[in-house]
């Protein structure tokens, strides 16, 4: 029976066997003979087939014949002595198995053997989470960053038996170690493959590896230890001897208990989620079992275990819980199956932030955090992106960043590696030479408490008599280098620098002294001291730096002999040194005086070195001894005479202002005013405290600001009001000067002092931090919200000192909230940095703020602060900085959530939904906004995607003007922009309820709206517009001064009527615009905080406020394949040269319209090969041209021009455009130019630039060739991307013109031979106008009043854009075709600026019409591949595809979506296309994926000609010819700006800069110069193009 699955078997034994080599075993033949023992196969056969889970028993007895051959029993038997066996192979040092040599050859058989049969096992049972486990396939973890490691992981995991022994312990142990093992890897693996699937970062080889050993260290610890400790250790120890490091830094750190689980990877956070969940619990028999648990029961189980918990432990435990939750929770977020059923769950849609209840934003800012911090700690863990982003840091040279970099260091840098930590270390002394003082002071804390914190994080406890880890040394050998370092700088800094460096000794051994553990401060200060033992070999300025370093030693971690090395040293310096030396000497005196005894010699020592001490050289180290003097009971009353000397405080005064006094003795004359001031009965104190203002000011010392800032809040009680205000003034006007140094270390005192002031002067304050919220510098506005948050943070002492009452208390409170909130939408990164870094660091991290303030601030700010960091766009660093802020704000959360429970928030129960263009939103707006929240509504400002007859300005522009405006407003928020509200549409109208169930909506509007909308002229239906309440504004008149009569008794709802102030409702769209024009101050008139916004990006200069209407042309094309002889004579009456042959047809252009007239004329025909020698006349001529084509083709015999149209056209070029179209849709290859007449020189070059070539036969008149089979076309286009007036300038025009003519000729020398079909823009539009309106059934010419078709016209290209059709809906999808960096590919995104694309779609959907889609031109359609499944995905009815040019391919691509499509112009085959403006830099382009614009408004792009790029049609062509047109759109491009200039010169009477560029052009760009290189803002573009016009020259040997 089962001889088949026995022979198997046996041979995959024989495999195993000898692959290892054993002695008995030495090749597969020796096995084989081993294993042809009578009896083996008879007991293998008793497990045959396997139908259940083999049991580790009836694997010995298969083996029992065999192990007598190999070995004697073991004392313990077989079972237990292999399991003793496979844990001294994982454990050597462990002895498990002292006898090993003795039994070792029968336990590798049997050990052998059970693995082959476990292999067997799994391939027939069904996978049991607690008993097996499901590694990764090659082909899975080939692709992780942990690939190599696992492989070799698994290679270990097999070799060594872990497995085996696993289940070996299941039956010789109590313990069922392996359930709990494979559970983890189970529930860790499942988690870790949603989270990829949903597009997490996470390492599924590094989480796999990780889970399967994480308690594998269990198996290492000995009878005695504690293995909840200890197999921490073990786990190491076994990952760390194989050089499985980076599997071993999770694996051996899953203790839930000793981990800040928001600072955790994302493996790491999965690990330990998983191992929370798998809990050992007692069967009915008091056996253990594995068991996987929900996270609620787990955390029961857990409890339910542990006795005697205190409050204490309970909270830890609660807060560990609920941090875990918040990770599950954000797992089921991306449609993670945490309830382990095995399938992928659809992720709950993703709710905007201005729609969620707050307890929706609650739960949605603990995801956001969660979020962060797993994508930061991905960067930070894995070595190569830790690398990158130190890199950055270090090449980082703005102040703010730089600082959020140490930010993030500080913040996370606990669980870096050590190698991670030692780099940054690196950096942060690389630091201590930057010029900001406060980054040097943040730098060096950092390094003390890194150096503290070296072993932290995952810290082991090590088995008793277990030599230390060498790694352990490594801080303390790293202080010693950095000590050295920082008392001894590299000899080739200067002065200054080493002084700076020196400094930092200071707070690098106060943070280190501070954070370090009890047991390591002594060996820590151990190597401080080494530097004190010989005063004398000291460097005077080493020597201050050594005194300064110890100044706040914790003393009672140091000594008696290192306390006495300290005296020593003070008292030689005290005695030998020049002045900063004695002072650092006496403020160290003061600080040990405070425990040495009156009695002792140290105390004694000490005050006769201060009585020996001369130090009248200055008036502060006379102070400061005198003051010592007093507590070494010394009589000081020589010293005290000079101290009462008329002029020791001017003398003070001075001395502090000046650069050339040390910055000790400027503290101490700190300290000698501010204790004059104290003794003298307030005498001087306004002079005393201004001197502390100006030393705010202009000490380049931060301690000496800092000491002058905490000196003046101590005067600040003693002023009077108006010295008060007197001193805010002059600190407040200081902010004005947007200095680093003074932005930030006046804020903080500032803010506090401001709180001494009365209610109306700290009103006023608050007043002038609003405006210099508006300022150009960045600077000035992170001061003003330092000092912001500053009042805020320590607001509850006001409410002690004046009196006023809770609710005026809390509306400033809600204002400078407001203020914060204001800079969070700031469109500067720096400053919405600094406002997060208040909000988390200064205010939600505060130990000075209350729980209960930091609750009131939270519920007031939750929603807004969850909103305006939705609303940014996410960048390097712009994703660092939150994760910080949203860590302290984290924290907060849950400390509130296990102390006191859940939030409660205060919510109106009705909303106000205002729709509205708001280009821009003004003050006007706000008011409105503003009455409404005040009638207790919340508000929810909704920005059209589009408008109706305004060309407004990008969506998301104007959306970004009004979330800046209203950020400091409470409860007013941007309703989403991806669910558009059509008020004609019931639809959308349901919607909007549905999105505010259960609360009364009102609808507000302007009486004009209510006056014209066709929403409200048709009658009301249930669901319409006219059911829902209204607050509707009164407007007297509209925009043109027309006066509004609107009739409200159309609404059946509620209606509420307001009126706006008079000088509100004076402000308008075009007033606003008239005054940016003149560059005025808008202030007034919108947000101040927008101003600097609208100038810095140029919106609305120069700006049409309307759409143009595009009209069909008056020019019409005639043809008459045969010809009237009246028409024959009509033509040649104008033009007599007109050769009348009657096979020839003729193609007419006429203007129509008011004075009808003939503008010129074609003669053509179509032949054959056979009529070619009747057509030529010449044999020779008629043989050429049949060798060189083939088929139908088309022969043009005169071309006459007659008039010059009015507009921008070139006549002949309409009329060959128009014939040779024509001919290839009726499948003509080839055209011959031959005429009876000579060529004029115009009408060659015409025929030339087409791509026609002069025949080389002789012939009585010219005779020139082209192929037409695939043609290149090209888009004459530049007017269209210009604005008014410039469009219509004849100096632009002419060159643009010119630059056409040259254009044409360089795409005819890319492919010589080759028809270039040219064809203009304006003429494709005037005739795509005409096709749109037929389709739609309405006039060509606007009606009055309008009456709008039923079919909506949607361009989606670059076509149309800022144009209106007449009587049809005009709404354009604003797409764009983005280049990835490498140029090797693109896709189709979203124009900067305006909103998803699915966003975009569902608006037109809400128009609830059939859509015309149109655009330029359809070949590849890749614009139509991308928006063609959103547009059946949301359900859009399109009615047909209209183009300007339409290829045979895009025919066939619209057969292939079943869209009806049709064209302007139709090319069967087209070899390649070109829009003229698109090859021209700063005019058009395409844009780049990534690029930053250097200059405002000029997004970076790339154009497809040399040297920006090479694209890959270029190959096919000659590179010198690639040279000629790449230089010839440079050239073109050049010319057209310098005429644009010119013009702009003449206008306006300044130069046309890059920063005013978008004053001309529509869709300025800028050439993609990469990261490194910036424009000048002020430079011309036709500068920068003769730039990039030399570096092409340079490359012409290599191409011509």
């Amino acid at each position: 029976m089962h001889e088949k699955q026995i022979r198997t078997i046996t041979a995959l034994v024989a495999d195993a066997l000898a692959e290892q080599k054993l002695p008995f075993a030495k090749d597969k033949k020796a096995a084989l003979e081993l294993l042809r023992t009578p009896g083996w196969a008879e007991e293998l056969s008793q497990l045959l087939p396997i139908r259940r889970r083999l049991e580790c028993g009836e694997v010995l007895e298969v083996c029992t014949p065999i192990l007598p051959k190999l070995s004697p029993v073991p004392e313990d038997g077989w079972l237990a002595f292999c399991y003793r066996y496979v844990r001294s192979i994982l454990y050597p040092e462990g002895n498990f198995a002292p006898d090993a040599a003795e039994y070792e050859d029968g336990a590798r058989f049997y050990l052998t053997v059970l693995q082959v049969l476990l292999d067997q096992e799994r391939a027939v049972m069904p996978f049991d989470p607690l008993v097996d486990f499901q590694f990764l396939t090659p082909q899975e973890y080939e692709s992780c960053d942990c690939g190599r490691e696992y492989a070799r992981f698994l290679h270990h995991f097999r070799t060594e038996y872990v497995y085996e022994l696993m289940r070996l312990g299941q039956e010789v142990t109590p313990f069922r170690t392996l359930g709990h093992i494979a559970g983890v890897h189970y529930i860790a693996m499942t988690a870790a493959r949603g989270l990829q699937a949903a597009g997490v970062d996470i390492d599924l080889a590094l989480i796999s590896g990780a889970a399967a050993s994480h308690d594998i260290g269990k198996y290492g610890c000995r009878p005695g230890e504690r293995v909840p400790y200890l197999h921490y250790y073990y786990t190491d120890q076994w990952f760390t001897q194989r050089q499985l490091n980076i599997l071993g830094h999770i694996a051996a750190n899953h203790s839930v208990w000793d981990l800040e689980i928001e600072n955790l990877s994302s493996e790491s956070l999965v690990l330990v989620y998983a191992d929370f969940r798998v809990k050992q619990t007692r069967n009915g028999d008091g056996s253990e079992t594995a068991q996987l648990f929900t996270l609620q029961d787990a955390f029961d189980v857990i409890l339910s275990k542990l006795d005697n918990v205190d409050s204490a432990k309970h909270r830890r435990y609660q807060y560990v819980y609920a941090k875990l939750r918040d990770f599950e929770d954000y797992m089921i977020s991306f449609g993670v199956d945490t309830t382990l059923s095995a399938q992928r769950l659809i992720p709950p849609p993703r709710k905007d932030a201005a729609l969620m209840t707050p307890d929706e934003v609650v739960c949605a800012l603990r995801r956001t955090a969660v979020d962060h911090n797993i994508r930061l700690m991905h960067r930070l863990g894995h070595e190569q992106l830790f690398a990158q982003t130190l890199e950055a840091a270090r090449g980082e040279k703005n102040p703010a960043r730089l600082r959020a970099y140490v930010s993030i260091f500080e913040e996370y840098f606990t669980y870096l590696s050590a190698t991670q930590k030692e780099q940054t270390l690196d950096f942060l002394y690389e630091l201590l030479l930057t010029p900001d003082g406060d980054i040097r002071r943040q730098a060096a804390a950092l390094i003390g408490r890194i150096l503290a914190g070296f072993q932290s994080g995952y810290k082991k406890e090590l088995p008793s008599g277990t030599a230390p880890d060498p790694q352990e040394a490594r801080p303390f050998q790293l202080w010693e280098e950095y000590l050295s370092r920082m008392i001894h700088p590299d000899r080739r800094l200067t002065i200054r620098q080493t002084s700076m460096i020196r400094y930092q000794a200071k707070t690098v051994a106060d943070a280190l002294l501070e954070a370090c553990s009890d047991a390591d401060a002594s060996r820590f200060a151990k190597q401080l001291f080494l530097h004190y033992r010989t005063p004398a070999q000291v460097e005077p300025d080493a020597a201050f730096a050594l005194l300064d370093a110890v100044l706040n030693l914790p003393l009672n971690r140091i000594t008696g002999s290192e306390r006495r090395l300290l005296v020593d040293f003070s008292i030689w310096w005290l005695l030998h040194g020049d002045a900063p030396q004695k002072a650092a000497a006496l403020r160290l005196f003061r600080h040990l005086l405070t425990v040495l005894s009156p009695d002792g010699q140290e105390f004694q020592d000490i005050a006769d070195a201060v009585a020996a001490a001369d130090c009248s050289e200055s008036i502060p180290l006379v102070f400061l001894q005198v003051r010592l003097g007093k507590y070494l009971y010394l009589d000081m009353s020589s010293q005290q005479g000079l101290l009462d000397q008329p002029g020791a405080v001017s003398t003070v005064f001075l001395d502090n202002l000046k650069t050339a006094t040390p910055w000790i003795l400027k503290a101490i004359g700190v300290e000698y005013l501010q204790e004059l001031v104290a003794h003298s009965d307030h005498a001087n104190v306004l002079h005393i405290a201004t001197h502390f203002s100006n030393l705010m000011k202009v000490s380049e010392n931060v301690v000496v600001r800092r000491m002058a800032g905490a000196a003046l809040l101590s005067l600040a009680p003693m002023l009077t009001p108006d010295h008060r205000n007197e001193i805010a003034v002059e600190l407040s006007k200081a902010l004005e000067t947007g200095q680093a140094e003074i932005s930030q270390y006046i804020p903080l005192y500032l803010g506090q002092f401001a709180l001494w002031l009365t209610p109306r002067e700290l009103d006023e304050v608050l007043d002038q931090m609003l405006s210099l919220l508006s300022s150009a510098n960045s600077g000035v506005v992170n001061a003003a919200l330092a000092t912001v948050g500053s009042m805020l943070e320590h607001y509850a002492v006001y409410r002690q000192r004046f009196g006023e009452s809770a609710a005026v208390l809390e509306k400033r409170r809600r204002r400078m909230a407001g203020l914060l909130l204001k800079g969070l939408a700031s469109f500067r990164e720096s400053v919405r940095q600094e406002a997060l870094r208040i909000l988390g660091e200064g205010l939600f991290a505060s130990s000075v703020l209350s729980f209960q303030d930091k609750t009131d601030l939270f519920t007031l700010t939750a929603k807004k602060i969850l909103f305006l960091i939705g609303e940014q766009p996410e960048r390097e660093l712009t994703f660092f900085y939150p994760a910080a802020a949203l860590s302290h704000i984290y924290r907060f959360i849950i400390a509130h959530r296990i102390e006191s429970g859940p939030f409660q928030f205060e919510t109106p129960d009705q909303v106000a939904f205002f729709p509205g263009t708001f280009d821009p939103f003004s003050l006007s707006h706000k008011g409105i906004v503003q009455e409404i929240r005040n009638l207790g509504m919340e508000v929810y400002l909704a920005v059209d995607e589009f408008s109706w007859s305004k060309k407004a300005q990008p969506s998301l522009m104007r959306r970004q003007i009004v979330s800046m405006s209203v950020a400091d407003e409470f409860d007013v928020y941007l309703f989403p922009h991806d669910i558009p509200v059509n008020l004609a549409n019931p639809g959308d109208l349901s919607r909007l309820r549905q999105g505010f169930s259960g609360r009364k909506i009102y609808l507000t509007v302007g009486s004009d709206v209510v006056a014209n909308a066709s929403s409200y002229k048709a009658p009301p239906s249930p669901g319409s517009v006219h059911s829902l309440g209204h607050i509707v504004f009164r407007r007297s008149s509209d925009a043109e001064g027309h006066e509004i009569d609107a009739d409200l008794s159309c609404i059946t709802g509620q209606v509420i009527e307001l009126t706006l102030p008079t000088h509100l409702e004076d402000i308008s769209s075009t007033r606003i615009r008239e005054n940016i024009d003149l560059g005025r101050d808008i202030s007034n008139l919108i947000d101040p905080v927008v101003q600097d916004f609208i100038y810095r990006n140029s919106l609305y200069l120069r700006e049409p406020q309307y759409k143009q209407l595009v009209r069909a042309s008056y020019l019409e094309f005639l043809w008459e394949s045969t010809p009237d002889p009246q028409l024959l004579s009509q033509l040649a009456a104008q033009h007599p040269e007109i050769r009348s042959d009657l096979r020839d047809g003729v193609m007419v252009l006429r203007e129509a319209g008011p004075h009808p007239r003939v503008l010129g004329c074609l003669t053509l025909r179509t032949i054959n090969s056979g009529g070619l020698y009747e057509a030529l006349g010449s044999q020779a001529s008629a043989n050429y041209v049949r060798q060189h084509t083939a088929g139908r083709i088309l022969l043009l015999t005169g071309l006459q021009v007659f008039h010059t149209p009015t507009g921008n056209y070139d006549v002949g070029q309409l009329l060959l455009t128009e014939a040779l179209s024509r001919a290839m849709a009726e499948d003509c290859g080839y055209a011959v130019w031959y005429s009876g007449s000579p060529l004029t020189g115009e009408l060659e070059s015409l025929l030339l630039r087409h791509g026609f070539l002069p025949t080389l036969v002789g012939s009585s008149a010219p005779l020139l060739l082209v192929d037409m089979r695939s043609p290149a076309v090209l888009v004459q286009n530049i007017p269209t991307t210009l604005k008014q007036p410039f469009s219509d300038d004849r100096q632009v025009l002419s060159a643009a013109q010119q630059a056409h003519l040259r254009f044409q000729e360089a795409v005819a020398g890319l492919y010589p031979g080759t028809l270039v079909l040219s064809l203009n823009a304006e003429v494709i539009y005037h005739r795509l106008v005409r096709k749109i309106v037929e389709a739609g059934g309405v006039p060509a010419e606007p009606t009055v009043p309008r009456v709008l078709g039923p079919k909506m016209c949607v361009p989606f290209g670059k076509i149309l854009r800022g144009n209106a059709i007449p009587n049809t809906v005009t709404k354009t999808i604003h797409t764009d075709k983005v280049f990835a960096p490498d140029l090797r590919s693109f896709t189709i995104q979203p124009f900067p600026g305006y909103a998803p694309l699915r966003s975009q779609i569902r608006t037109v959907k809400s128009f609830r019409r059939p859509v015309i889609l149109v655009d330029d031109l359809l070949h590849s359609g890749n614009r139509v591949n991308a928006l063609d499944p959103l547009f059946r995905e949301e359900g859009v009815e399109i009615d047909q595809v209209l183009v300007g040019l339409l290829s045979g391919r895009g025919r066939d691509l619209m057969a292939a979506k079943g869209r009806a499509v049709d064209s302007v112009y139709f090319v069967p085959n087209m070899r390649a296309w070109f829009v003229e403006s698109t090859m021209y830099p700063f005019i058009g382009g395409d844009t780049v994926s990534g690029a930053e614009a250097s200059v405002p408004g000029l997004t970076p792009s790339v154009n497809l000609i040399l040297p920006y790029a090479f694209p890959r049609f270029y190959k096919e062509c000659d590179r010198e010819a690639v040279f000629r047109f790449s230089r010839a759109c440079l050239e073109n491009a050049r010319d057209i700006l310098l005429a644009l200039e010119g013009s702009y010169r003449e206008r306006y009477a300044r130069n046309l800069t890059l920063s005013r560029l978008s004053e001309a052009v529509i869709l300025p760009l800028s050439p993609d110069k990469g990261s490194c290189l910036r424009y000048d803002p002020n430079l011309s573009a036709s500068a920068c193009l003769e730039n990039d016009l030399q570096m092409l020259l340079r490359m012409r040997d290599l191409l011509e």
